[in-house]
């Protein structure tokens, strides 16, 4: 499968250096074309508080919707953490030990375990995505939540869209070609079937992330 094997290439590859606050992560807004959802409006601007976090972790509200309030969240929010209480407090049987797990880098294809499996989709991009922009300069720690999460359910946008912005937030820092490519892949040129973005939020993602396409012809 050619996303798999990008996945693979981006999880086994070097971790990145500090980068930038103009990076994929972190000037990509797609929020804005969601500012009416009720999901958006509350976390935008009362954060991750009790009803927040409920929203988060509620199968009935979209993952579209739940990324969409990530992202509006910003970057340097440092709320990933009241996310993961919120997990361990209504995931039966989750311990803190899987989100060290979630942040391992090892050899070889990343195998789910017990523990990740007591986690939904929404529950893994959700955490990904936090965890991402909270510390936007070591993506590499949010790569396997968000492999997890679109493996899947390889149909779902909202998780192909995060999986493409962290995987081109990694390859930010050597090689600004492939910032392009891995979000045209999953963003642009991959078919879904639920959760798609709006064709605003789409061109709000992808007028950023265009800008790194002429490193492609160098």
């Amino acid at each position: 499968m050619k996303l798999k094997s990008l996945f693979l290439a981006l999880l086994l590859a070097l971790p990145i250096t500090e980068s930038l606050a103009d990076s994929p992560l972190t000037s990509t807004n797609f929020w804005t074309a969601y500012k009416d959802v009720k999901t958006v409006i509350h976390i935008q601007e009362n954060g991750l508080d009790k009803k927040g976090l409920k929203m988060l972790g509620s199968k009935k509200v979209s993952s579209l919707d739940k990324i969409s309030a990530i992202n509006s969240l910003g970057f340097n929010h440092k709320k990933t953490s009241s996310f993961e209480a919120y997990l361990l407090d209504k995931r039966k049987g989750l311990t803190a030990d899987v989100f060290e797990f979630l942040k391992t880098q090892t050899e070889g294809t990343p195998v789910e375990n017990e523990q990740t499996k007591l986690l939904t989709a929404d529950d893994l991009v959700c955490w990904a995505y936090l965890n991402a922009m909270d510390d936007y300069n070591h993506p590499n720690l949010s790569m396997r939540a968000a492999f997890f999460a679109f493996m899947r359910d390889t149909k779902n946008m909202a998780y192909g869209t995060i999986a493409g912005l962290i995987s081109s937030q990694k390859a930010f820092d050597y090689d600004w070609c492939s910032v392009y490519k891995i979000s045209k892949e999953l963003i642009q040129d991959t078919e879904y079937e639920n959760n798609i973005l709006s064709d605003e939020a789409e061109k709000i993602i992808m007028d950023y992330i265009s800008l790194y396409k002429d490193d492609c012809k160098k």
